[in-house]
């Protein structure tokens, strides 16, 4: 029988390397789009179970933006990105390059959720794309759905799918480095739990 706790360091630093690699292919791809270096780093992956995850994300009650997009294919599941929502609005910022300023609040709302969706793109894709260059799986990925609202509501969604599978749930802080400033932001990676048990024997033949 699976359980969660058997996954170890050694499959944590495997999943923390996808990210990596995930992450400098979004790195990349973001630098270009903005036209100056923009670094990703991934400095923790951890198990944490889900009583821990608000306080990770400053609170229950601290206003999120939770960018979530479903996978399938040879693994199914779906992949949550989490930030603050002013980290959010500030990354959006830079990828929209200030055209927003001076738009109606509705106009320039509308313009910031649509740059936020299209960073779920890359990032969340980028990783996508890393777990099937070293594993070999073929996923696709849906269309990005996005929600502002308190940690705790936004975390609840996924205790609901999977609360009763497990209280673990795996997060990747991801920090985005734009010249001298930091921003961050939380992956969750929630596979079902037949996925859980196919990535794992797969990171075992490695």
């Amino acid at each position: 029988m699976f359980d969660f706790k058997d996954i170890g360091t050694n499959h944590l630093d495997f999943l923390k390397e996808l990210e990596n690699i995930g992450a400098g292919h979004a790195a990349s791809a973001l630098s270009s789009m903005l036209s100056h270096p923009i670094t990703l780093k991934v400095p923790l992956a951890q198990l944490c179970k889900y009583s821990e995850v608000c306080e990770i994300l400053h609170g229950p009650e601290n206003v999120v933006a939770g960018l979530l997009v479903g996978i399938s294919g040879d693994i199914g599941g779906f992949i949550l990105l989490v930030m603050d929502e002013a980290d959010a609005r500030k990354l959006s910022g830079l990828m929209l390059g200030g055209m927003e300023e001076g738009l109606p609040e509705a106009e320039k709302n509308e313009m910031q959720i649509s740059a936020m969706k299209e960073m779920a793109n890359i990032l969340i894709g980028s990783y996508v794309t890393a777990i099937s260059s070293l594993t070999g799986f073929k996923i696709e990925v849906s269309v990005p759905e996005l929600v502002f609202d308190m940690a705790g509501a936004v975390m609840n969604l996924v205790a609901v799918v999977y609360g009763e599978i497990s209280d673990l749930i795996l997060s990747m802080e991801t920090e985005f480095v734009d010249n001298e400033e930091s921003l961050y932001g939380h992956f969750f990676l929630v596979p079902d739990i037949e996925s859980y048990k196919t990535l794992i024997d797969r990171m075992e033949a490695f």
